[in-house]
């Protein structure tokens, strides 16, 4: 068969060619009438949180690779079935309702206020034609689980560019108004769910921060405490005026222990005195180191006897009845002297080991100046330091209930969910031009076929 052929019988069945175009769009027709119209239902929203745009992203761009993570988790996030399930319980999605106008079945949303009894739960799809005040309706009942994934289905969710931070959402329904209200509610609920979780995040952190804090109060005092005490305890006030002070107490002491020296050395001179000669020398330097008048009087007294011997022997024996008794009393006064000083010396020993007491005590804590110093600084910068961490956690704590009371969005509507005016389908050039050629091509397809049977399947020739 060739084209001349083909022509020569399309001219002369001519008629089938425009029954078969009539049938094709009156079909078309009746397709347009009963099919309600669809419309684009779209909205965009812009993440408040942009990516970091470092040099290693950069080149993970340039090679293909997709560094924007945060925007295909948040539209992980968007298009989850917790939230879906959330907008078909809300606006109770479950059920769909259709009014009958003409031909055509059209959906009414929100849902006419009239009672309708089911089987709970709804374990397969269920139709029902009910007649309220002279309309008639025709309701779907889905079951929860595929009433979800029909609406997850119905609306797509992506990335305005490749590096953008926009997200468009967008769903073709023949029910506008309900596709409006899911993206909206979708909306509120997608920042809802994000300023809960910051908010619970922020209440948690909110807990450990006061805990923390506490703590570090609790702690913050104690070192104070310790440090003033370390303070008055070793007289930190002034280190160096501290030392000066030490420093003359040790003179002080020093001068009263060469002194005491002093004393010891004429106690020892006047015993060794008593033994050795008659007259006690040096009774001026006596007189003015040992402090003491009764043993001052006696050694005057013994050398004024002394004195008085001496002079009666120039004119005596021995056996004078007058040098025996002055004899006695210089014994005796010498015993006075020996015990007089036994007594001093026993009070200079106890002065001098109190002296040294002091003396080392002093010198101890002047040797421990140094170490002091550098705990009380230790524990001063301990201090500056816990200081710092309660002020840190008071502006944390400051920021932190800034961030429970802000109302700030993690996305910011670009576009709020409305509907497109022109029509999507069914549009009636697009269906007319499809009946013509689906008009014309039908009877060429039964010709074709005729003519293939008659040449290769027909067994008589």
């Amino acid at each position: 068969m060739n084209i001349k052929e083909l022509i020569s019988w399309s001219w002369q069945h001519k008629w089938w060619f425009v029954i078969s175009v009539c049938v094709c769009g009156v079909l078309g027709m009746f397709y347009f009438l009963v099919t309600p119209p669809k419309r684009v239902v779209s909205a965009a929203i812009m993440l408040r949180t942009p990516d970091l745009q470092t040099q290693q992203g950069e080149m993970m761009s340039m090679m293909g690779v997709d560094r924007n993570k945060t925007t295909m988790d948040e539209i992980k996030v968007l298009t989850s079935r917790d939230i879906m399930e959330q907008i078909v319980d809300s606006l109770h999605l479950i059920i769909e309702v259709e009014q009958r106008h003409h031909l055509r079945w059209t959906p009414v949303f929100p849902c006419p206020d009239f009672a309708l009894a089911y089987e709970k739960p709804v374990l397969h799809t269920q139709k029902y034609i009910v007649k309220e005040q002279g309309e008639k309706y025709r309701i779907t009942v889905y079951p929860h689980i595929a009433a979800v994934d029909r609406y997850i289905k119905k609306i797509n969710v992506a990335r305005l560019a490749r590096e953008s931070q926009v997200i468009t959402m967008t769903t073709i329904s023949n029910n506008p108004q309900q596709a409006v209200a899911i993206l909206n509610m979708l909306l509120d609920l997608y920042n809802n769910a994000s300023a809960n979780d910051r908010n619970a995040i922020a209440r948690q952190s909110q807990t450990f921060l006061d805990e923390h804090f506490s703590q570090v109060k609790q702690e913050l005092t104690e070192a104070e405490t310790a440090l003033e005490l370390y303070k008055s305890e070793h007289q930190i006030t002034n280190v160096a005026q501290t030392a000066a002070e030490y420093h003359a107490l040790i003179e002080s002491y020093q001068h009263q222990l060469a002194d005491i020296n002093l004393d010891l050395r004429m106690l020892d001179n006047l015993d060794k005195q008593l033994k050795d000669s008659l007259v006690l020398h040096n009774q001026s330097l006596i007189y003015g180191n040992i402090s003491d008048a009764s043993l001052a009087s006696v050694i005057n007294t013994f050398n004024n006897q002394i004195l008085q011997r001496m002079t009666l022997m120039e004119t005596a024996t021995e056996d004078n009845p007058m040098v025996i008794v002055l004899d006695k009393q210089i014994e005796q006064q010498r015993c006075n002297i020996a015990l007089g000083a036994k007594e001093v010396r026993e009070s200079v020993k106890l002065r001098q080991e109190h002296l040294n007491g002091q003396l080392n005590k002093y010198s101890a804590a002047l040797a421990q100046l140094p170490e002091q110093e550098r705990t009380f600084l230790e524990m001063k910068r301990n201090v500056q330091t816990m200081e710092e961490q309660y002020l840190y956690l008071i502006r944390k704590s400051e920021e932190n209930k800034l961030v429970l009371v802000s109302s700030s969005l993690p996305a910011k509507l670009v576009e709020k969910a409305q509907m497109e005016a022109d029509i999507k389908s069914p549009k009636i050039i697009k269906i007319g031009f499809g009946a013509i050629v689906l008009g014309l091509l039908i009877p060429l397809l039964i010709f074709c076929f005729v003519r293939f049977k008659d040449e290769y399947l027909d067994p008589t020739k």
